[in-house]
């Protein structure tokens, strides 16, 4: 095994990689190798990482040696939220920057803003100093936003072509027609997780891309989530809801001439083999018109390829809503990608045919208790927890983060035959249960870089 050649434990992670065997290794035999590699990181990054130097002091963690220790050191998932609305409209830059630099590898040091109006002006400046910003699409009230380098963003395009690659069988350098059937964010990461998809299985067609006009931006995203909040708690003056109406109206119009044209492709392309992605409430609107035109199911190919990211973001679908989509996309349950991931981290977790998502070799699946403060004991089979990780691959920021789900994790051979750790397919956000997300470092983390910046 790859494990056994590398000296460093991070390198030795990293190259797991599209390995054949990479998600058919026993949890027991990956955590030292994963312990080690995290420690390494840490003494790597705490120098430059304010807040992981933070936490770490505070705790009195010097190393780490077992999943206990990682513990007081994971970043709560509102971290990367824990600047001031007030700097974005204020046009403070400086500290914005500050901020940015308290969680993340890199410094902003050189970083000129002078001209910087607007988010879009601050986010391109970032990259001439290493920054390449990434954020969340902010369903909660506020987007997070990531630090990512090169390393990070190459990584995530990587890892979701293996994972496809393992999830379905199909080969790289297939002939697909790509059809990207949901908005395009104007994102680095984004853009490179696309352009891989495209280059492994997309070589002889045209590529197709869901969406009219620009693609959306990180500003005109956090510009429209805080009109939103300001018009939930009445803050908004007249001219903002007016502003606001103006562009809802404007991007219904958008997605309805979007959603026609994602029709039309899909049928224009019917005989092609396809590898369609996007979420499945998209893919469910367009499935409906796709069978209202009369067509789909056996009229379209049937070496058909599904690659689906992230749950329903709050949509409300039939319950049969998954088979309808497969249906008419006539795409087998052995060629479609479901993966469960989230911002934070650089990896994906695909689902197998078992109805579990595997957790990647390089992460930590870390299973706390509600509040975050204690690791559970998986050894008598599948446990429900907050899900919390370690990523051993992320360069530009730390990668322990405690999530808002709360999930179901087994560290026990999976019923479709591979090992290593794995998460049910129902997954809650904490803040969607009656008594809300009670996660307790928040509150310290907020304090700690609100303070520094």
């Amino acid at each position: 095994m790859y494990l056994e050649y590398v000296t460093s434990a991070t390198e030795r992670l990293l190259g797991l990689v599209g390995a054949d065997d990479c998600f058919d290794i026993a949890a027991a035999d990956l955590l030292p190798v994963q312990l080690q590699a995290a420690n390494e990181r840490l003494q790597s990054q705490i120098g430059s990482i304010g807040l992981l130097a933070n936490r770490a002091a505070s705790a009195e963690v010097k190393e780490i040696n077992e999943p206990a220790d990682l513990v007081p050191l994971l970043f709560a998932h509102t971290t990367y939220k824990t600047y001031g609305e007030s700097w974005l409209s204020e046009r403070r830059w400086d500290r914005m920057g500050r901020w940015l630099a308290t969680v993340s590898t890199r410094s902003v040091d050189g970083l000129d803003t002078n001209g910087v109006e607007s988010l879009e002006d601050w986010t391109k400046q970032l990259e001439t100093v290493g920054h390449y910003l990434s954020c969340s699409s902010g369903t909660t009230g506020k987007p997070a936003m990531l630090s990512c380098t090169e390393a990070d963003i190459e990584m995530s395009a990587r890892v979701n072509v293996e994972g496809l690659l393992w999830a379905t069988g199909l080969k790289r350098g297939e002939d697909r027609k790509f059809l990207g059937l949901g908005p395009r964010f104007a994102a680095p990461r984004e853009d490179a997780i696309r352009q891989a998809m495209i280059d492994a299985f997309s070589s002889r067609y045209e590529p197709y891309q869901f969406g009219e006009g620009e693609p959306i931006t990180v500003g005109s995203m956090v510009d429209m989530i805080t009109l939103r909040r300001k018009l939930a708690d009445g803050t908004a003056r007249p001219g903002e809801i007016a502003e606001f109406e103006k562009i809802a109206t404007q991007r219904a119009a958008d997605m309805e001439v979007s959603a026609a044209n994602a029709i039309d492709a899909v049928i224009d392309a019917c005989s092609l083999p396809l590898l369609a992605t996007g979420m499945f409430a998209t893919l469910y609107q367009i499935a409906e018109g796709i069978r209202a035109k009369g067509r789909g199911g056996k009229d379209l190919n049937p070496d058909n390829a599904l690659m689906v990211a992230g749950g329903l973001k709050g949509a409300e679908l039939p319950p049969n809503y998954r088979e309808y989509v497969l249906e008419t996309f006539n795409v087998s349950e052995d060629r479609l990608y479901h993966m469960y991931s989230m911002r934070e981290i650089n990896s994906t977790f695909p689902l197998c045919h078992a109805g579990r998502y595997h957790v990647s070799p390089w992460v930590i699946m870390l299973p706390l208790d509600v509040s975050g403060e204690q690791v559970l004991d998986a050894d008598d089979g599948e446990i429900e927890s907050r899900a919390a990780f370690f990523d051993a691959t992320i360069e530009g920021r730390w990668g322990g983060v405690i999530s808002g789900d709360r999930v179901t994790v087994s560290f026990a051979e999976c019923e479709c035959g591979h090992q290593g750790p794995t998460i049910g397919r129902e997954i809650t956000r904490y803040s969607d249960l009656p008594d809300g997300d009670k996660i307790t470092c928040a509150g310290s983390i907020d304090a700690y870089v609100r303070g520094v910046a």
